[in-house]
């Protein structure tokens, strides 16, 4: 879940993740890969309003931008799919429709609808198929986008990340702060660019 962007920080947010979905040389500087040491539940199929995230059952990662999405919100997942999970080992696929039920759902489905007025979008579970993998995750966006402005890449990158598995940073190990740029755009700022340790725990995991 992300809630109403800092705005205030975003030049520098951006500045930070420059190298956007490229790995850089070095260790990740926490395991923000659900489960960590400080977040480790089993997976579960949930709901909007009582659900969580897991890992994705594997690396081929199909999603589906539901008619609910304005034209823009569409764009702005396409480009945010292609530019910062492209390059990881994902092989990340859009569909012209989604698949709901049986062995071969589409991994991730998109939507726009009501949520609480400061909550930029939410991701859940629908599907859980073993402890820690789930065969379906819902994106949410909020809607109501006069009191958050409209959703761009930085709010598709962060959604998608939980969708595949990656937390926050009080749920990382080691914990890090909800505004941490370290994490990318898993951060609470409105960062641009998954970011290195992002992108080596999605390598490290598919």
């Amino acid at each position: 879940m992300q809630i109403k962007r800092k705005t205030a920080s975003v030049l520098t947010a951006v500045a930070a993740v420059a190298a956007l979905g490229t790995p850089t040389a070095g260790a990740a500087v926490t395991d923000n890969m659900y489960p960590t040491a400080n977040f480790s539940r089993n997976c579960y199929d949930g709901s909007l309003s009582n659900g969580t995230f897991c890992q994705t059952d594997n690396a081929t990662l199909t999603v589906y931008r539901q008619s609910s999405l304005t034209s823009g919100e569409k764009n702005a997942i396409s480009s945010a799919l292609t530019s910062y999970y492209g390059p990881t080992d994902l092989a990340v696929s859009i569909k012209s429709s989604g698949v709901y039920t049986g062995s071969s759902e589409t991994d991730i489905i998109y939507q726009a609808g009501a949520l609480p007025k400061t909550t930029i979008g939410v991701a859940w579970c629908d599907d859980a198929v073993t402890s820690r993998k789930c065969d379906q995750h819902y994106v949410r966006f909020n809607d109501n986008t006069s009191s958050i402005g409209p959703i761009n890449k930085a709010d598709t990158c962060h959604e998608t990340g939980h969708a595949v598995g990656l937390t926050h940073g009080p749920q990382a190990s080691p914990k890090l702060g909800l505004y941490d740029d370290r994490l990318g755009c898993m951060s609470y700022n409105d960062v641009y660019g998954l970011g290195s340790t992002n992108v080596q725990n999605i390598n490290a995991t598919y």
